[in-house]
């Protein structure tokens, strides 16, 4: 074991093993102690040059420190300084110390010595497991765990411990309470013997820690998260309502509550007059609810919304909306436009109009409406008039096809060759940042796969288990047209499978192919783009593209490769229903927005690679290495 630690560091001297053994330590710590293992290796030069071979640890250690021409001085000894302390705490008979540059002893290393030594082993352990550094919360803990090992406190029980520590840090303002607050309640959940509550600041004891679910609706509430967890959304604030409504049931088990009084129950003592509070308590539980009527369940309940006026066409709009579901459209946001028109004509200074006059109302500009905002409250309304027409409903209505147009979108930015390779350069030139470590590594690899296979930017939320390194095949799941697969060329698929290695490293066990850190959304890949591009690449006369732009650059290029490789223009109708499939366009309108874009760029284009890695940037370093 001595030798394979001399051989993995490439230490030599007469403290290798000792030397081996502390970068071992700090490693585990979570730190990745690159530089100062660099500087005890040439410690260990140091103490095995020949002059040098007949000092002790105490005069190796001296003589390193002192000021001299013939050595590189690394960090003013402070790493052989700790090396001293960690020995010097293991009682290590080659154990030396250091004194800092003011002449001041160290104070003693801390070496998990305390009586919370192994469960605040198990507490980071399970923390970091989770994703998390934990450093610097590690180091609050070990300094709590050494204040409980002194000898004035040895008699004192947990809970002692926990409130004088608190006291003496409170008046310091120099430790986080808070992390002392979350290991108590960690030890509570693990009925440890030593476990202590620490009070937030207004008095209040934290609640229990959570165990699992335990209420009337336990199996039920596990199986609702999983349900809205596969299909893309976190969760994780509605998930705390739902304990909260889980730690109510038990509360009122005694009472002989039905479900439904339990529901209503729960929402009354969650009401403290937030508006905004209230609303998401009573979203949730309606979501809930409505989970248990579609499943079937014998405990459901209904939570009515006060917001929702039943008007003329309320039948009509469930019915209508129920048809489009299932012909495939999720029909959300179609469907709160139509509820808003049927509460308008339920208005009180709508009730004498004729269902034409309703109509004819409704599509009149408001104030300083958008004219896109305008078309979409607008066309939806239309198609459910032609939908009532189409069944003989005697309230049906008529809205011209080109009443309420939209905007003329932005036309897309064509990107040139030159443009691709000098994105995907300034995208290896990234730098890690501090508060997100892995920034500069997911960017690179969710514009490559966008780039390549032409998602939607909302597509990027790709799960691990819908993605096949060996076979290139990916499922995007909850697309805008539903679920589709997609296949990445070999060379993609490699360089995916290198970053997924490097990634996991930082994510381990991470969910989703792009994942993000604690302080970014998946929604900030447009963000970051546009700040790429205006920060590495020169204006253009063509203006500035959007990451959607990628989808557009796709199918584009498609066509002109398929037209480069002597296939006549006419035929080129051939690779509709492909790349339909492939882009998840269901309406050939949706799709001729797009392949209209190929024929007025041919001139411009003047070299296509013929191989399937074709769209591959040629890239000279890729971070994945």
């Amino acid at each position: 074991m001595i030798a394979d630690k001399k051989q993995q560091y490439n230490l030599i001297g007469p403290l290798a093993k000792e030397i081996g053994e502390f970068i071992d330590f700090k490693r585990q710590s979570g730190s990745l102690y690159t530089s100062s293992a660099f500087a005890l290796k040439a410690f260990d030069r140091f103490c095995n040059a020949v002059e040098n071979r007949a000092l002790t640890p105490q005069q190796l250690a001296e003589a390193w420190v002192k000021p001299g021409n013939d050595k590189p001085k690394y960090d003013g000894g402070c790493c052989v300084r700790q090396l001293g302390q960690y020995l010097t705490a293991q009682g290590h008979p080659k154990a030396f110390t250091v004194f800092s540059a003011k002449g001041n002893a160290p104070k003693l290393f801390s070496i998990n010595s305390g009586p919370f030594a192994s469960e605040i082993k198990a507490f980071v352990e399970q923390k970091r497991s989770a994703g998390r550094k934990y450093i610097s919360e590690e180091y609050c803990l070990k300094a709590f765990d050494k204040f409980c090992s002194m000898k004035e406190n040895e008699f004192l029980t947990p809970q002692q411990l926990a409130d004088t520590w608190c006291k003496i840090v409170k008046e310091k303002s120099t430790a986080n309470i808070g992390m002392i607050r979350e290991f108590g309640m960690y030890l509570t959940m693990q009925s440890s013997l030593k476990s202590f509550e620490v009070p937030y600041v207004n008095g209040v004891m934290p609640k229990p820690a959570f165990t699992g679910y335990t209420g009337l609706f336990a199996p039920e509430i596990v199986s609702f998260l999983k349900t809205k967890r596969s299909s893309g959304l976190k969760y994780t604030n509605e998930e705390f309502r739902l304990k909260d409504f889980d730690r109510f049931c038990n509360e009122q088990s005694n009472l002989e509550l039905n479900p439904q009084q339990l529901a209503d129950k729960f929402l009354l003592t969650q009401d403290d007059g937030s508006c905004s509070k209230r609303s998401r308590n009573t979203s949730v539980i309606r979501a809930f609810g409505i989970y248990l009527t579609a499943i079937g369940c014998s405990n459901a309940f209904s939570i009515p919304d006060r917001n929702y006026i039943a008007g003329p066409y309320a039948e009509e709009i469930s019915t209508f909306i129920a048809f489009k579901i299932s012909s495939g459209f999720k029909y959300k946001q179609a469907g709160y436009r139509l509820r808003t028109f049927d509460a308008f004509c339920a208005s009180k200074e709508n009730e004498l109009l004729t269902p034409q006059q309703l109509a004819d109302k409704w599509v009149l500009k408001r104030g300083d409406e958008h004219p896109n905002t305008r078309a979409g409250r607008v066309g939806s309304v239309r198609v459910f008039g032609k939908y009532l027409t189409s069944i003989g409903y005697p309230k049906a209505f008529v809205i011209e096809e080109d009443t309420a147009q939209g905007g003329t979108p932005k036309p897309p930015y064509l990107f040139s060759e030159d443009d691709i390779e000098l994105f995907f350069g300034a995208c290896t030139e990234l730098k890690p940042d501090e508060k997100e470590p892995s920034l500069h590594i997911v960017l690179p690899a969710a514009y490559l796969f966008m780039h390549c296979l032409g998602v939607r930017t909302c597509e990027l939320k790709i799960l691990m288990e819908n993605v096949n390194f060996q076979t290139g095949e990916v499922t995007i799941v909850d697309s805008k047209t539903g679920d589709r697969v997609v296949y990445m060329s070999d060379e993609l698929s490699k360089v995916l499978s290198k970053y997924n290695s490097v990634i996991e490293k930082i994510f381990p066990c991470h969910k989703y192919l792009f994942p993000a850190s604690v302080n970014r959304s998946r929604d900030d890949f447009s963000k970051h783009f546009r700040e790429i591009w205006v920060s590495y690449i020169l204006p253009s006369r063509r203006g500035e593209p959007r990451l959607y732009d990628f989808r557009h650059h796709f199918l584009y290029r498609n066509v002109e490769l398929c037209m480069r490789s002597g296939v006549a223009i006419e035929d080129v109708n051939v690779l509709r229903p492909y790349l339909m499939r492939h882009m998840g366009h269901k309406l050939p309108e949706s799709f001729q927005y797009y392949f209209h874009l190929s024929p007025p760029i041919r001139k411009e284009i003047t070299q296509i690679k013929t191989d399937l890695d074709w769209m591959m940037p040629d890239i000279l370093e890729v971070p994945y290495e």
